[in-house]
């Protein structure tokens, strides 16, 4: 088993939870939601002694996506999304920037196929198609070392909003039990806002569900 790291940064306004993973031996790193804190993010990878390879970003909201154009630029990195959340983050609209007062966009580059495995980082990752939030918002599976990026879909006994365009709340619901639901209990969840939890604690405690 990969020796993976994880460290969660609480940026921008509201605040969000970015995520680096890396790989402790080849010091190899994705970074999942990188939101408004480039300076943040950066100085974490310099700490760490970080090579950053990928942006994963679980959904297309402003506040997963803020750092996203800078990091693309300064380290040639390609983002990743869920196929079916690709068209809502180009859109001020939907990625709800035109709310916030400062519309903008992430174009990412490649796309996840709902239950697509790839190969990073000395292990394997898992791309979960979880909607509900967003039209075609995602989570980022690790079934060797048992964690979850859920990004706003899960929470510590909560679940994420379904008033934003695109969202639907019987369908969020759906996305929890059939999919994040069958993973085993002492999967480590780490969502996208506050403390992390596991998917055993969710199932007994969350009143959602």
């Amino acid at each position: 088993m990969a020796d993976i790291r994880v460290r969660c940064l609480e940026l921008g306004e509201l605040p969000t939870n970015t995520y680096v993973v890396w790989n402790e031996d080849t010091k190899e790193c994705v970074l999942i939601d990188p939101s408004d804190g480039f300076d943040e993010i950066v100085q974490c990878m310099e700490e760490e002694k970080l090579t950053p390879k990928a942006i994963w970003i679980t959904h297309g909201h402003d506040d997963h996506i803020g750092a996203v154009n800078e990091l693309k630029r300064t380290y040639g990195l390609l983002a990743y999304i869920m196929k079916d959340e690709e068209e809502a983050v180009i859109s001020p609209i939907y990625n709800l920037s035109g709310r916030m007062g400062h519309p903008r966009v992430a174009e990412p580059d490649m796309t996840f196929l709902d239950r697509q495995t790839i190969a990073v980082l000395g292990t394997s990752m898992t791309a979960l198609l979880t909607p509900g939030h967003t039209v075609g918002g995602g989570c980022f599976w690790f079934p060797e070392e048992k964690i979850i990026f859920t990004g706003d879909t899960l929470f510590l006994e909560s679940i994420g909003r379904s008033d934003f365009p695109g969202g639907d709340t019987l369908t969020l619901l759906r996305s929890i039990k059939e999919t994040l639901m069958e993973l085993p209990d002492d999967t480590v969840v780490f969502p996208g806002h506050g403390p992390a939890t596991t998917i055993g604690h969710e199932r007994k405690y969350n009143p959602f569900l």
